[in-house]
């Protein structure tokens, strides 16, 4: 075997061993529950649906954006093809649900690029803004979720818009002109404004190409919950802070490429949050647990170098002493 062959086997190993560590550790507490292969399925596709939301915000979190408005833009969007589908079937929900994702990202993108202020702060306002539009347009119709529309989001609907969705993220993150200038721009901002890429027109993009990936997110999110409702006092957030953290490990695996390494954060989030429930943690405590396995693994990792010096010196000091 080549050294080429030789190093993808180790990148692969590399990348699956975080979740499989997570998994084993918590097959042994529960091996009646983790040892299933019911169970694994599961996990996998509930990863499938935080994976697709952390995809859409993987492009404007590699430029430093961090958008907490797409729970309540996924909330709306399903709202508005929900109704749309009453009236023009499939066809009307997948339009509904795809045309009012761009609009949001667009108007989202627009506040943050015409005002020139953090998103983090738009993100906050653009939340508060679609939850109130969506509390108060839910009330203009009845919600109800049919059949034909809930197969975007059980099997093989699911596991179909995510190969999809997958191989058109990496592709456009990958390979294309958008995706090596917010990579450039992520890496260095004024080293690439002075290369002639305009960051602010850029960033203003990442809204939009994420809200198009968004609106996949959103056709498997109505289909798997079977319900859409509207949420008030930032509830909506909850439904990007557990991706957003799935994409933070991705970004930070240098063993696999950002999009892979999302899928695999977002499968370790997913199977600590099942395992603190299948050990009957208080759903108080699950956010806490979860905060704190993504501090220690980006800690570990911010640190990786100190660490390893550390072992090093300690491990001369150990020789030295024999």
């Amino acid at each position: 075997m080549n050294n080429k062959a030789l190093n993808i086997v180790k990148r692969v190993l590399l990348a699956i061993a975080l979740p499989a560590i997570v998994y084993l550790i918590l097959g042994i507490i529960r091996p009646d529950i983790y040892f299933s292969f019911n169970t694994l399925i599961m996990q996998l596709t509930q990863t499938m649906k935080l994976t697709l939301v952390g995809w859409a915000m993987l492009f404007g979190m590699s430029v430093g954006l961090f958008d907490f408005s797409v729970g309540s833009r996924i909330i709306l969007a399903g709202l508005v093809g929900i109704h749309m589908s009453q009236f023009m079937g499939v066809i009307g929900f997948v339009l509904g649900v795809v045309v009012t994702s761009l609009i949001l990202a667009g108007i989202t993108g627009a506040a943050f690029a015409g005002l020139r202020i953090p998103s983090i702060i738009t993100g906050y306002a653009m939340l508060l803004i679609f939850e109130s539009i969506a509390t108060i347009y839910q009330k203009k119709f009845t919600v109800i979720v049919t059949d034909n529309i809930a197969i975007f989001g059980k099997a093989p609907g699911i596991y179909v818009l995510t190969i999809v969705a997958f191989v058109l993220i990496y592709v456009v993150f990958n390979n294309t002109k958008f995706g090596y200038q917010i990579k450039a721009i992520g890496g260095n901002e004024a080293v690439a404004r002075s290369m002639g890429i305009k960051a602010v027109q850029l960033k203003l993009l990442t809204y939009i190409v994420g809200g198009a990936f968004l609106s996949i997110a959103a056709l498997v999110e109505v289909g798997y919950t079977g319900s859409v409702t509207a949420k008030t006092s930032m509830q909506s957030m909850q439904s990007c802070f557990t991706p957003m953290m799935g994409v933070m490990i991705g970004m930070n695996l240098a063993s696999c490429n950002p999009v892979v390494g999302s899928f695999i954060g977002s499968f370790c989030i997913s199977i600590v949050g099942s395992g603190l429930v299948a050990l009957g943690i208080e759903s108080r405590l699950q956010n806490v647990v979860v905060g704190l396995f993504l501090l220690v693994f980006l800690g570990l990792k911010g640190n990786s170098d100190r660490l390893s010096h550390l072992f090093s010196r300690k491990k001369k000091e150990a020789v030295n002493i024999n």
